[in-house]
């Protein structure tokens, strides 16, 4: 094996590109350990499955009408409303659907337990008649669903967890009214037992709603039927089942007087899957990396202060020209920066952080990353990391060479290194190091890591104002290291994950040396989930 791929070996990290069976990486540390280096140790927990960043969202289709028995509206409203009071948390949100012929949206959203409630009352009023057509519900519910992925965030949409709950008392008849039920599957109109096609156009309508899960990127969708009987019908039944079956659920029977109770034993918990670290990412905001030299940036703003001060730009402050916009994505983006060229950007706020990667949504918009999304192109990298570092947040990185020196710019980027410049020698003496391992999961069962970053470089920066406390100001030598934990489905490399940050900042003097000093530990508690 030459030196060169013995090396890029040694440098090809975590899940994509892996040297390791187990799917982890191990860097040893560049360099001799000084004064101007910090090294970071501990555990990492990949995030609990639940709360906001794992939202789950429920549509309820409920046969309505004429010829139902005087039982179900007063079940059915006493149920839907035991949930929305039980359920009145923002991570679950409700949608509301009453079907006899055609569907009807009664809340044709997803919206908190407040707006079911308020909704529940049109379900008592609703007095169609007609043939049953538990196709329509589910068409509705389609609609309804892909509706919401198309304009959702895709970060979070891939952690939703979406549950169409259909209750029904009375058997579809859409294969005997092909009037009302346009386009029935061809496999199924093509049955004589109009029995059987219902059981087939049920299925295959079904299938179409699972499939939004390969369409948009969801997390999971999952239909349960409700069979809310007085007297058992074998052709009903036969229905649910295949609903069910097809739905990746099991078929609940019930009456009126249990319907609550067989509600509320119906999972509404979050998304449940393998969750796994993809990548722990070391990044030094205060240092600029360019062709084998580091220099200090101050601000942290992705511009050297030396080419700040030549440029007639503030080393103190990373938004030179009051305009919202960072003066190094001005830079990288063509506008300018300076004192008073002020750049409006249409239709974003320079104050909001929607996925809390650091880059404000106009910041966003000029760079044209998802503002919901912390690492747009799936890659592992932050877009905050990428657009500092010069490696493109809209293109996966794992593959690209951009300076054909044989590491990756994705490896560049973790080791704190120029993409843009053949530095292998630098990298040498002072790439960031990791090495991470397997721990014993948390006490809920969730994957945990040990984790060590080292060789992290220390550069004497500027006092320069404190962005959040007005009035106060950072001191000299000030250095914020981010220590980046991104998670991800297993065997999904590229799916939108989440991300969780923690942010220490040391001091650096020439005189002094690093403060505090020695090996500087966190723990899982100290991540800040993100999206």
């Amino acid at each position: 094996m030459s030196a060169l791929p013995r090396i890029a070996c040694l440098l090809l990290p975590v899940l994509l590109l892996s040297c390791s069976d187990a799917g982890l990486y191990s860097l040893d540390g560049r360099g001799p350990s000084g004064r101007d280096r910090a090294d970071f140790s501990g555990n990492a927990c990949v995030p609990l499955a639940g709360g906001e960043a794992f939202p789950v969202k429920v549509l309820f289709a409920v046969q309505g009408g004429a010829g139902l028995p005087s039982d179900m509206t007063g079940s059915v409203t006493e149920a839907l409303g035991s949930l929305s009071s039980r359920f009145s948390v923002p991570y679950i949100k409700f949608s509301l659907v009453a079907f006899h012929t055609v569907a009807t949206g009664l809340l044709g959203r997803f919206d908190g337990a407040t707006a079911l409630q308020s909704s529940i009352p049109r379900y008592a009023t609703y007095q169609e008649t007609g043939p049953t057509s538990m196709r329509s519900a589910l068409k509705l519910a389609k609609s309804i669903l892909s509706g919401d992925m198309q304009t959702g965030c895709p970060g979070e949409v891939a952690r939703t967890r979406y549950l169409v709950v259909l209750l029904v008392t009375s058997a579809d008849l859409s294969c005997e009214n092909p009037a009302f039920n346009a386009g029935i599957d061809s496999r199924c109109s093509k049955l004589t037992d109009t029995t059987a096609c219902s059981r087939c156009e049920l299925a295959a309508v079904t299938g179409e709603l699972k499939a939004l899960v390969e369409k948009f990127g969801a997390g999971e969708v999952s239909v349960q039927p409700v069979y809310v009987r007085n007297t058992a019908d074998a052709t009903t039944a036969a229905q649910v089942a295949a609903i069910a079956n097809a739905g990746g659920t099991e078929p609940v029977t019930t009456d009126f007087v249990n319907l609550s109770t067989a509600l509320g034993g119906i999972n509404y918990a979050s998304l449940q899957s393998n969750l796994k670290m993809k990548r722990f990412l070391a990044f030094n905001r205060n240092v600029v990396v360019r062709a084998g030299q580091f220099f200090p940036d101050s601000d942290g703003d992705g511009v050297a202060d030396s080419d700040e001060l030549a440029r007639g730009l503030d080393p103190t402050n990373p938004d030179s020209d009051q305009d919202g916009l960072m003066d190094g994505i001005e830079l990288r983006m063509g506008l300018d920066p300076t004192p008073g060229h002020v750049d409006i950007i249409p239709g974003c706020n320079s104050a909001l952080d929607e996925d809390g990667d650091r880059l404000n949504t106009c910041e966003e918009r000029v760079l044209g990353t998802d503002p919901c999304v912390g690492d747009t192109d799936g890659d592992g990298l932050p877009d905050l990391v990428e657009a500092l570092t010069h490696t493109n947040p809209l293109v996966p990185e794992d593959l690209l060479d951009s300076d054909r020196d044989g590491i990756p710019n994705i490896n560049e980027a973790e080791a704190h290194t120029d993409p843009l410049s053949a530095d292998t020698a630098f990298q040498t003496e002072r790439g960031y190091g990791y090495s991470i391992t397997e721990a014993a999961p948390s006490e809920d069962g969730r994957a945990c890591y040990a984790v060590r970053a080292e060789n992290i470089t220390l550069v004497p920066t500027l006092e320069r104002p404190n962005p959040i406390i007005p009035g106060r100001r950072i001191p000299a030598g000030t250095n914020d290291i981010y220590l980046y934990m991104q998670v991800g489905r297993d065997n999904d490399p590229r799916g939108s994950g989440i991300g969780a940050l923690r942010i220490e900042s040391l001091r650096y003097t020439e005189q002094e040396g690093r403060v505090p000093a020695g090996t500087r530990s966190f723990t899982p508690e100290e991540f800040i989930l993100g999206t």
